[in-house]
C-alpha cells in the first residue's frame, strides 16, 4: 500500500507540472479511446492521448503506473486497448463531440436531475486548478479498475454512484456499461484492513494519502469530491 501511495503521489505530482507548462490547463484526454478518428490505431500514435504519454515527461518510469497491490497482470495489448492503468484520473468528457455509447459521461448527458449535463464533474482542458473550489478535496487520481475487474486505461470515474440517480439508464449491476471506477484493492497481513478495503488517492493540491473508505468520496449527487464545485 506505501509503495501504491508513491506510485499515485509521483503522478499527481506530474500532473501538477504538466498544468503548469499548459496554461494552467488540465488534459484534454487520459485514455486513447478518446483520440480524434484521425489518429492511427496503433500503441504509437495513440500513446500521447493516454494519461501514460501525457505526463511522461514528468515521471521517472511508466512502471509507476503498475500498482504492487495488484495481483493481476494487464491484458496483452490488442488494437484500442494498449495502454493500460492501474490508476486512473477524474476526467471530464462531457464535452467530447461523440461519445461512444457506452460511455461513462453518457449516464450524466441524460440525467435529469443537472441542468449542466455533467459537466461540473470532473477536469479537461477546459479546466483549471482556479476552476475547483477545494482542490484539497478534489479528487484528481485514484487507484482505479473497470467495473468487470479488468485494467483501467487512465480514466476514473463516479458512474458507480449513479445508480440511484438513473436506475433505469444504467443497473447498477450492469457491468458491461460501466467504465473504470475507485479500487479498494489494499489489504494487510492477508486481509482486508477495512470491510470494503482501502484507496490511494491524489488530490488537486498535491498532497495524496491513503482513503480507508473510498465510498465516502461520495456523499450525495450535489456533495463528493468529483465536483469543481460541490454543494453539501
Amino acid at each position: 500500500q506505501s509503495s501504491c501511495l508513491s506510485n499515485v503521489r509521483q503522478i499527481g505530482l506530474g500532473i501538477m507540472q504538466y498544468v503548469q507548462d499548459y496554461d494552467e490547463l488540465y488534459f484534454p484526454s487520459v485514455t486513447e479511446r478518446t483520440a480524434p478518428i484521425t489518429v492511427a490505431n496503433t500503441p504509437e500514435a495513440r500513446f500521447i492521448w493516454s494519461i501514460r504519454g501525457k505526463t511522461d515527461p514528468y515521471i521517472k518510469s511508466q512502471n509507476i503506473f503498475r500498482c504492487p497491490s495488484n495481483p493481476d497482470d494487464w491484458p496483452t495489448p490488442v488494437s484500442s486497448n494498449w495502454w493500460f492503468s492501474d490508476y486512473g484520473f477524474n476526467h471530464n468528457e462531457a464535452l467530447l463531440v461523440a461519445p461512444p455509447a457506452n460511455q461513462a459521461w453518457v449516464d450524466f448527458y441524460a440525467d435529469p436531475n443537472t441542468t449542466d449535463g455533467g459537466k461540473d464533474f470532473g477536469v479537461s482542458d477546459q479546466y483549471g486548478l482556479s476552476d475547483i473550489d477545494s482542490p484539497a478535496n478534489f479528487l484528481l487520481l485514484a487507484d482505479s479498475e473497470r467495473a468487470n475487474g479488468g485494467a483501467s486505461r487512465g480514466g476514473v470515474y463516479p458512474q458507480k454512484y449513479m445508480g440511484a440517480v438513473r436506475p433505469a439508464l444504467l443497473p447498477p449491476a450492469d457491468v458491461n456499461l460501466q467504465q473504470a471506477r475507485i479500487a479498494a484493492r489494499h489489504i494487510k497481513n492477508g486481509s482486508p484492513v477495512y470491510p470494503k478495503g482501502g484507496a490511494n488517492i491524489a488530490y488537486a493540491d498535491g498532497h495524496a494519502k491513503f482513503v480507508t473508505t473510498p465510498d465516502k468520496t461520495w456523499r450525495s449527487y450535489t456533495d463528493n469530491d468529483w465536483r469543481r464545485h460541490p454543494k453539501p
